[in-house]
This record gives structure tokens, C-alpha cells and sequence, in this order.
């Protein structure tokens, strides 16, 4: 279980760059050859001209015009003035120029120019150099970072920490594990009282202090707001309860001790809970536990541990959900919620992302991560998968048929990754098409988050196959977890998501602004969709429509809620009054028959 963070990569480009050769405009082309010629990794050569201005020489251009047609180049320009074949702009920018931006900038550039280097003037106004292949790379190192740290704390985020979550679970030579779930009891009085600013620098004291407790092989993360876990090794046995106590005050004392470099009254006690695992359990159901368990120190009175017990939870994977699975499906017991995709600029519900649920008798309405891990196990994700195909593709035909051209235009499904590894995918998926009687270019796949490249090449010919026909393939979450640039250039992709945390962050952070600027163009340039993810406010509507983004998706546009949900919006087809273009909140209600099973907003949640 180890979990040492890597090293915050530069997010300017004043640490990548490097020194550079600078010569005078008036240096013959053939003395320059020779510097050339005695330097082999000599990159490129800044030219200063007497009117002050800067060009670039680049090695591999000017190697072929001294080369020249028939071997006769340095003849015919060994005396000519350097600055004369010299690129007289290069693009230059400040050591403080955010990496993004850089990038965002080269890709505007001309096509022979997009892969040179780039000037970096340093405060005196002395000159550097960083290559394009470098400074993509640091965006990657960006990207990569962003996807899995809270920009507030540093600390890791949920998506992060549930990883580490899981892999520890695997880990059969550390079986005793124990997960920390902290709550802040004061941060509302803190916010209330002294403003978010202050609040703010709560959080990252709690942080720093839960970060210097932890061992080196802990992990810690911020999990949203203000609340915390720690992943942490514990001894097993008949004392783990105890151990798990000690724990637990351990990490509360840490936070309940006054920070003196806090304003008075900016401090908070928390509420503890602590979950044991070992290799074998279920990474969300613990951290589940530990979450139960502080909120039975909260109830308590806060500033005290609790220890969650062996007996599980209501959110608990339910038992037997793998094998009966099947009898749900033929007692019409799953159902199919949709959230709208919006066209940014009209308000038009462009699409609909189908997100399966459980009407259990017992249980009431299960979301996914109740049965899912169940279904997994026991191999019926595949039929699961069969049934939300043809379920969602009978609700588009069936929208078609009433409200025509008003209608979703297509509908997004996930397939999980045992389905995608059918050799008859692509057959299966047209037949269902037929069946509904709608064209392949209503369907749009979604490939799985979760899944990595390797576990998504044996799809290739299938998806490409889907793609001929007018399918779909959308990536979701990019930028974010298994997806990455590399695999626009594998698979037959159509579209992208951006991942919902450079959405959120987009208003207060120039790098996911930029990010987010960044796909949207990448999206345009290559020709596939772009749908934003997480979209929670108007502004950032606001911005997606300047960046040309074309498409969103968020609680803001609508909540997953049932079929008969999207009557409202399907009978104008849009959200928006055209006069007016502004894009209002609307929040979508569950039915009438569900209403005892849906009690509010977080029940009906992807």
C-alpha cells in the first residue's frame, strides 16, 4: 500500500525552460553552420536583430537549406546574414506563462510552426528555450495531477482515495487496513462567523496537521467540504477495535489541537469514525462504514470517535444481488432513469444518458453501487448491459413516436467492459437498433471510466465496426482517472466528456479554465463532440457557451429522474426561451409511484 505522492509538477513554464545560443542577425550563415556542426545537440539559436527584435533558427531547417537542392545549398548561402533565414516571430512568452495557455497557443499556430520551440524571456530579458514535445508533456503531468488532487488542500480527492481504497483491499501481505472519516463540527460557525476565506484556511490547516500524523505509507485525502479520510495499515486480531480507537483519537486530538497561526475562533473539534478491512473487502462499503460511523459520533455530540460496526449498513452491496438480477429483470423490477445532455447554445435536449436502477420490493429503489459489484461477481453484467440497450432504445423510439422531431436526437448508453469484449458487440447493438427501429446514429456508447487502455483494445474492431455504422463511441471523463489523450488515438472515438472537476473548478481556476478551453478545441480541430460534465451553475453555462463548448450535462440541466420525467422538456424540445436566451434552473420530479422510494435529491443521483 504505497501511497507517496508524486511531486507537484510545474504548472509555468520558467522551470522547464532551458539556455539557449544567441547570435547576431549579421552572422553569416556559414559560421553559424560550423556552431551547427561542432554542437550536435544544439536544439535552435536565437537571432537578435539591431532593431531589437528576436527570431529562431531551427536546427533541422536550416541544416536542409545549407543541404540545398543538389548538395550546392552552402554554396549559395554561406555568406548570407543568418538573420535572413531566421523565423522573425517566434512565439515568445514570459518564465510565468501557465503551461495551458502555452499550450493553447501553439495549437493555434500554423501547422509548420506548431512543433517549434518557444522563447521564454526571463526578468533582464534574457532569453531561454522550451520544445513544444516538452511542454505538452508537462500539461500531461498537469492533467494527471489535477485528476486526482483537491486544489485546496493538495491533499488527494475522493476518486484518488477510493483507488488507493481499492488496491488495498487487494493487497493479501498488508490484510489489516482501517479507514479514518473526519467531519469538521465547526466549519458552518467558522464560514458564518469570520467568512470563507477564513474557512478556507481551516481546511488546509486540518490538512497540513493530518498529513504530518499520517505514516508514509498512509494516504489522506479531502473527500469534499469539510470532511477527510486517512487509509491507513492496522494490526488485526481480537484487539483491532482497540487499535482502531487509538487511531481515531490520534487523528482528533490532531485536529482539535488550536492552530496559533489561525485568527481566534477559527478552530474545530471533529467528529471521528473508523471501519477495519482486509484484504478481500469492498473498498466502497468501508470507507461507507467509516462514514456511518462519524455520523453517529456527530449525533453524539461531535469531538469523539466511533467505530463502525460489523453489522453493515442500509448502503451496504445487498446480498444475492449478483444471481437475482436476473428474476429483477423479468418481474420489471429495474428502471431507467435519464439526464439530459443540453445543447449549450439552444437549450435543446440534444441527448439522455440511461442510468439503470433497481426497484427492489424488499429495498426499496437501489442505486448502482448497491448492486452492481454484486452483478459483477456473479457475471450478469453483460445481461445487464442487454437489457438497458433495448430498454433505452424503446424509450427513444417510443419519444420519437410522440414528440417527433422534439425528441433526444440520440441516446447515451454505458456498456461495461465484459460487454465490450464481445465478438459479436457490433452485431448485438445493431440488432437491438433494428429491433427499436431507429437508425445506429441515435446510439451513442459510452466507453467505461473505470477501464484502461489494455482492457479496451480487443473492442477496437468492434467499436470501429459501430462507428462505420453510425454509432456513437464517447470517452467520458476526460482529463480525469483511465482516460487520456492516447486514447483519441486508439479508439474510434466520436466524442468526448469533460470531467466534471475542471467544470467545477472552471470560474476560480485558470488552469481548468484553460483545460477546459483546451478540449473544447481539441474537440473542434478533430472533429468529435464535446459534452461539459458537472455543470452546477448558470456561469458556468455562461463560459461554456464563449469557449464553444457545444454541449452539457449536470444537476443544474436536469437531474436523472424516469421517462415519463422528460415530458416537460420534450414537449417544447428546449429549456430556454428563444427571445430571452437565458438558461434557467429546472429540476425534474420523481413519479408519483416512486415518490415513497425517493425522498429527495440524493436518492435519485448518478
Amino acid at each position: 500500500m504505497d501511497c507517496v505522492s508524486p511531486p507537484v509538477p510545474p504548472d509555468v513554464v520558467g522551470p522547464l525552460a532551458r539556455p539557449i545560443a544567441v547570435v547576431n542577425a549579421t552572422m553569416r550563415c556559414g559560421e553559424l553552420d560550423l556552431h551547427f556542426r561542432a554542437d550536435p545537440a544544439l536544439p535552435c539559436v536565437a537571432v537578435l536583430y539591431l532593431d531589437g527584435g528576436v527570431g529562431l533558427i531551427n536546427r533541422d531547417r536550416f541544416a536542409q537549406l545549407m543541404a540545398g537542392p543538389f548538395g550546392y545549398g552552402r554554396a549559395l548561402w554561406e555568406k548570407t546574414p543568418a538573420g535572413r533565414t531566421a523565423d522573425p516571430a517566434p512565439m515568445i512568452v514570459a518564465e510565468d506563462a501557465l503551461v495551458v495557455d502555452v499550450c493553447e497557443q501553439l495549437g493555434r499556430r500554423d501547422r509548420t510552426r506548431r512543433y517549434d520551440d518557444v522563447l521564454v524571456r526571463r526578468p533582464g530579458g534574457q532569453l531561454a528555450r522550451v520544445s513544444a514535445a516538452r511542454l505538452y508533456e508537462a500539461l500531461a503531468d498537469l492533467m494527471n495531477h489535477q485528476a486526482v488532487r483537491d486544489p485546496l488542500s493538495g491533499l488527494v480527492n475522493r476518486a484518488q482515495f477510493l483507488r488507493g481504497l481499492a488496491a488495498a483491499c487487494r493487497d493479501a501481505e498488508h490484510p489489516g487496513i482501517a479507514v479514518v472519516f473526519l467531519d469538521l463540527d465547526r466549519m458552518k460557525q467558522v464560514n458564518d462567523t469570520l467568512g470563507h476565506n477564513v474557512g478556507d484556511r481551516l481546511i488546509v490547516s486540518v490538512a497540513r496537521r493530518l498529513g504530518a500524523l499520517a505514516g508514509d505509507g498512509d494516504l489522506v485525502a479531502r473527500l469534499g467540504g469539510d470532511e477527510f479520510a486517512v487509509l491507513t495499515r492496522i494490526a488485526g486480531g481480537a484487539r483491532a477495535d482497540l487499535s482502531a480507537a487509538a487511531l481515531g483519537e490520534r487523528f482528533r486530538e490532531a485536529v482539535a489541537t488550536p492552530d496559533p497561526a489561525l485568527p481566534a475562533g477559527a478552530h474545530s473539534t471533529a467528529s471521528v469514525g473508523v471501519a477495519i478491512g482486509s484484504a478481500g473487502s469492498d473498498a466502497e462499503t468501508l470507507l461507507r462504514e467509516a462514514d456511518l460511523a462519524m455520523y453517529q459520533a456527530k449525533r453524539a455530540g461531535g469531538g469523539t470517535v466511533r467505530i463502525a460496526s460489523a453489522t453493515g449498513s442500509q448502503g451496504d452491496p445487498l446480498p444475492g444481488a449478483g444471481d437475482g438480477i436476473r428474476g429483477a429483470i423479468d418481474r420489471g423490477e429495474l428502471r431507467l432513469f435519464y439526464q439530459p445532455i443540453i445543447g449549450v447554445n439552444d437549450g435543446r435536449v440534444w441527448s439522455v444518458e440511461a442510468l439503470v436502477r433497481w426497484l427492489h420490493p424488499q429495498h426499496g429503489l437501489l442505486t448502482p453501487e448497491r448492486f452492481l459489484p454484486a452483478v459483477s461477481q456473479a457475471g450478469q453484467l453483460p445481461a445487464l448491459d442487454r437489457w438497458v440497450l433495448e430498454r433505452a432504445c424503446a424509450d427513444l423510439a417510443a419519444w420519437e413516436a410522440a414528440y417527433g422531431g422534439r425528441a433526444p436526437r440520440c441516446v447515451n448508453v454505458n456498456l461495461t467492459v465484459e460487454t465490450l469484449n464481445d465478438a459479436d458487440l457490433a452485431g448485438s447493438v445493431l440488432a437491438t437498433l433494428r429491433r427499436a427501429g431507429l437508425a445506429p446514429e441515435r446510439l451513442r456508447v459510452e466507453l467505461p471510466e473505470s477501464a484502461d487502455l489494455a482492457q479496451l483494445r480487443g473492442a477496437v474492431d468492434q467499436l470501429r465496426r459501430l462507428r462505420d455504422h453510425g454509432v456513437g463511441i464517447v470517452l467520458d471523463d476526460m482529463g480525469a482517472g483511465s482516460a487520456t489523450l492516447r486514447h483519441l488515438s486508439v479508439l474510434p472515438v466520436t466524442g468526448i466528456k469533460i470531467d466534471r472537476s475542471f467544470v467545477a473548478r472552471m470560474l476560480d481556476s485558470r488552469n481548468d479554465h484553460a483545460v477546459v478551453k483546451l478540449l473544447g478545441d481539441l474537440g473542434r480541430s478533430v472533429g468529435i463532440e464535446v459534452t461539459a460534465e458537472g455543470v452546477e451553475v448558470d456561469e458556468q453555462l455562461t463560459w461554456l457557451r464563449q469557449l464553444q463548448v457545444p454541449y452539457a450535462q449536470g444537476y443544474h440541466l436536469g437531474m436523472p429522474a424516469p421517462a415519463d420525467h422528460l415530458t416537460g422538456l420534450l414537449r417544447t424540445g428546449r429549456r430556454q426561451a428563444a427571445a430571452t436566451g437565458a438558461v434557467g434552473r429546472h429540476r425534474l420530479q420523481p413519479l408519483p409511484e416512486l415518490q415513497d422510494a425517493l425522498p429527495g435529491d440524493p436518492a435519485v443521483r448518478s
